[in-house]
């Protein structure tokens, strides 16, 4: 089974605008639903790291845990708008990550997206890492559209992500599949078509009455009948 390190953003200090918070609450947010789809699919095996990491101890804890695949999950700022994804460079199994990642995110996101670009100087696509990596940089956080994107879209990001993670795989979306509840027919039941019926009742004379008054008080006609 893959292993999937999963890096959200330790950068705690970068606010962004409107309801987004922090990079690091935003995207760690998007991290727990992402992992719990990972887990829930059984056939991935993930980790991810710690709020209280730098980079260099992320990428090392990523190596020693031995990683397939590092997806580091980051806003974006400057004044831009849209997703871009940073691949280490062209025609490797990074850029597959970053495009499987990419094609699943750029429909969603709002504004203009900005592409696959390559840059292995970036500590988590680079050479530090072992593992097949890509950096995602889902929005501008000092952009009010992206921004509030974010803020509002943890699920749907995470999804995205997660469908990403299986098309770099070619495996089908396993943890959003929903599995049908059967349940059982409920049985016909045929109409009952009922008729009156007599019963005859043989009692002695000084019995009689009473016997009358008990089946009356049933709910039932009973009337005497004078048998020759």
């Amino acid at each position: 089974m893959p292993n999937i390190y999963i890096s959200p953003s330790p950068q705690e200090h970068n606010a962004g605008v409107g309801p987004f918070g922090t990079e690091e609450f935003e995207m760690n947010g998007i991290a727990d639903i992402l992992i719990h789809l990972i887990a829930k699919d059984e056939r991935f095996v993930w980790r991810r790291n710690s709020p209280a990491m730098d980079i260099y101890q992320i990428a090392t804890d990523s190596n020693t845990w031995g990683a397939d695949l590092h997806i580091a999950i980051h806003s974006n700022a400057g004044g831009g708008e849209g997703t871009e994804v940073y691949a280490y460079g062209p025609n490797t199994n990074s850029e597959k990550l970053a495009k499987a990642l990419y094609t699943q995110i750029a429909p969603l996101s709002p504004g203009a997206d900005r592409g696959i670009k390559f840059n292995k100087g970036l500590y988590e696509v680079g050479d530090s890492v072992h593992a097949t990596a890509a950096l995602i940089e889902l929005g501008f956080h000092d952009n009010p559209t992206d921004a509030k994107w974010i803020a509002y879209n943890h699920e749907m990001i995470a999804n995205a992500l997660y469908k990403g993670i299986c098309d770099y795989y070619g495996y089908d979306y396993r943890a959003l599949t929903v599995t049908p509840v059967v349940v059982d027919p409920v049985p016909i039941v045929e109409p009952v078509v009922d008729h009156d019926g007599y019963l005859m009742v043989r009692v002695l004379d000084s019995k009689a009455v009473a016997v009358r008054l008990q089946i009356r008080a049933m709910g039932y006609a009973c009337e005497p009948i004078i048998l020759p």
